[in-house]
């Protein structure tokens, strides 16, 4: 296979051109295993089947996706989003290197001529746009890119070792794809779930609606309840932390240094410069790319300080900076118009947000590194009395990534799990605060009996979570025997709307779907969507139980629309390549995922983050 694949030459070009693989493989530094020192020591983020990743590539390469995808959503990044982009990360680390270490292990080599061909034909995106590489007219001038090539041939090798990378993977990824074949059965059942639908009527019956009046349970039937069950109620170990922050909250100097910045600013438009461009360059806020511009607005329609300094300003003016919730901003107003509560004005604003400089963010640091050392000799508590810092405690937590009270600070709770009590560390850093920690109480796995969760219900003002849990069942078995009540009746022939009236439930409809449709209030590829296919028109289902939540629902079939044979005749062959591509795609993720389940993979990034 891997030699008729070589063969074919101009089919191997065109995949990499085009970029075949469809990874994004980051880039890392290949090495065996580093020895001495915990993993933080020798800057290893993880080791891949002997391969050590460093925490430096590792580091690069998740600020480089980070950026993209800031730059493409066009907010800042959440918690949630920074794991994931680092799960990612690590994810392509993985695969690269497990993709490489079986090209060597196959031995998969590739003819210099190949390469050179390549290269020869197809210069790098970055050189093609290049005006170094342009004719007058603007236009890729090979000749020049040939005589770069033949003339300092040395300047190419990194772009050769890239193309002669990516037909290695290639011709790899082809092997492992070869099955990829669709038959004529897959590729009729396919255009049958995209093309037929049905349109259908329901009665859902949901546990949340029925009444819980008459099902609240004794304390002896509660209290059964939680002894059947009672693992569901084990608790993981916790750990209590004692805690002092230096919260990341600007400085007079910071709201001063504003303030001048924007007084400069503002002191340019009056001396003629445009009070848009400037907002393109300098306003922070999500009308600065449109020069600042609010468009009309009324009273009531800005928040106080800004609308009170907007209304008095002339047309023209450009204000002083003015303080409100979002930071500071100087206003320029372009027009008015109406008078009293009518009176609307149009103006332009640039902000700028009110947050920490660099020094201030250095001295907060500085402050915690000197009080995490003190308290290293005298304990937290003195340390922060001896400073003038109020020191506070977490409630309980797990060993998770959130520490209650700071934030996702996964380093912290990893020490202070492999630590023992009155040890202190930090300081950590939040986009909030500095944080100094210190070990003060480690809570043992256990299972509360029914009166400590009873306390504790109290003191909350809930039911006890045992009573709330047999509600709910209770409620799951009276709307199930409801629902088989509107079945038997819709087969004993009552119609759907019939069997509605007798148990006081409410007919609904779908409009036409397929398979392979979200459909509003039920969902995509569920029992809902089945059963409905099951069933030919004017038939009515028995009762479809649905999880996550539990519903349960009885389905009449009012319309369906079968696939048409003249169409799957127009779109055979287009459909064929999609399910071939599918299938490419699934056959090389099971291949992946085969080599990651069989490689020798540790994992340090809870070191770090």
């Amino acid at each position: 296979m891997l030699g008729a694949l070589r063969s074919n030459t101009k089919i191997v070009l065109w995949i990499v051109v085009v970029g075949f693989l469809g990874f994004i493989f980051a880039g890392w530094g290949k090495g065996g295993p580093q020895k001495g020192g915990s993993p933080a020591e020798r800057g290893v983020i993880g080791t891949i089947d002997g391969v050590s990743v460093s925490y430096r590539d590792f580091i690069e390469s998740y600020r480089q996706r980070a950026t993209s995808y800031a730059e493409r959503s066009g907010s800042e990044i959440s918690d949630s989003t920074r794991e994931a982009i680092r799960n990612e990360t690590w994810d392509s680390f993985v695969a690269e290197i497990l993709i490489e270490n079986e090209i060597d292990r196959l031995g998969i080599e590739i003819d210099n001529d190949l390469v050179f061909q390549l290269l020869w034909n197809n210069p790098p995106e970055s050189v093609y746009r290049s005006a170094s590489f342009q004719d007058e007219n603007g236009n890729f001038d090979f000749g020049i890119y040939h005589r770069e090539i033949q003339m300092h041939p040395e300047r190419w090798e990194d772009v050769a070792a890239m193309y002669r990378a990516s037909l290695k993977r290639q011709l790899l990824q082809q092997e492992i794809q070869a099955a990829a074949l669709v038959s004529d059965n897959e590729l009729w059942t396919a255009f049958v779930a995209q093309n037929e639908k049905v349109r259908a009527s329901y009665i859902e019956i949901s546990p949340k609606g029925i009444d819980t009046s008459d099902l609240v349970p004794s304390e002896d039937e509660a209290r059964a309840y939680f002894k059947q069950h009672r693992a569901e109620y084990e608790r993981p170990a916790t750990m209590v932390l004692n805690y002092v922050s230096f919260s990341k909250t600007p400085s007079a100097l910071d709201e001063q240094d504003i303030q001048l910045r924007l007084e400069d600013i503002a002191n340019a438009v009056r001396d003629g410069e445009d009070f848009s461009e400037m907002a393109k360059v300098y306003s922070e806020g999500p009308s600065g790319p449109g020069g600042g511009d609010l468009g009309w607005f009324g009273h009531g329609a800005m928040v106080p300080e800004f609308e009170e300094v907007a209304f008095s300003l002339d047309v023209g003016d450009v204000s002083d900076p003015v303080k409100t919730q979002f930071g500071y901003h100087i206003i320029m107003v372009d027009d008015k118009r109406g008078r009293g509560d009518d009176a609307e004005v149009t103006a332009r604003h640039i902000l700028m947000k009110l947050r920490a400089s660099e020094e201030t963010i250095v001295e907060l640091e500085d402050s915690a590194s000197e009080i995490a050392e003190l308290a290293k000799s005298d304990g937290l508590a003195a340390a922060a009395e001896t400073t003038g810092v109020e020191m506070s405690a977490t409630p309980p937590f797990d060993n998770g990534r959130f520490i209650p009270r700071v934030g996702n600070v996964r380093p912290a709770v990893v020490f202070a799990f492999d630590n023992d009590i009155g040890t202190v560390f930090g300081p950590y850093s939040t986009p909030e605060a500095f944080f100094v920690f210190e070990i003060a109480e480690r809570l043992p796995q256990n299972l509360p009996t029914y009166d400590e969760l009873a306390e504790e219900a109290e003191a909350s003002g809930r039911d006890h979570p045992a009573q709330v849990a047999l509600i709910y069942e209770r409620q799951k078995d009276r709307a199930s025997s409801l629902a088989a009540d509107v079945a038997t009746a819709a087969a004993s022939g009552a119609t759907l709307d019939d069997a509605a009236v007798r148990y006081e439930q409410q007919v609904k409809s779908t409009n036409l779907f397929t398979r392979t449709d979200y459909v509003p209030a039920i969902g995509r590829v569920n029992g809902f969507i089945g059963a409905s296919f099951g069933l030919a028109p004017g038939q009515t289902s028995g009762v479809v139980t649905i999880e996550d939540p539990t519903r349960y629902y009885v389905i009449r079939v009012e319309e369906k629309v079968a696939a048409d044979q003249q169409l799957f005749a127009e779109e055979r062959d287009n459909l064929r390549l999609q399910l071939e591509q599918n299938k490419r795609r699934e056959l090389f993720a099971a291949w992946l995922e085969g080599l990651r389940n069989r490689a020798e993979i540790d994992d340090y990034r809870d070191t770090y983050f």
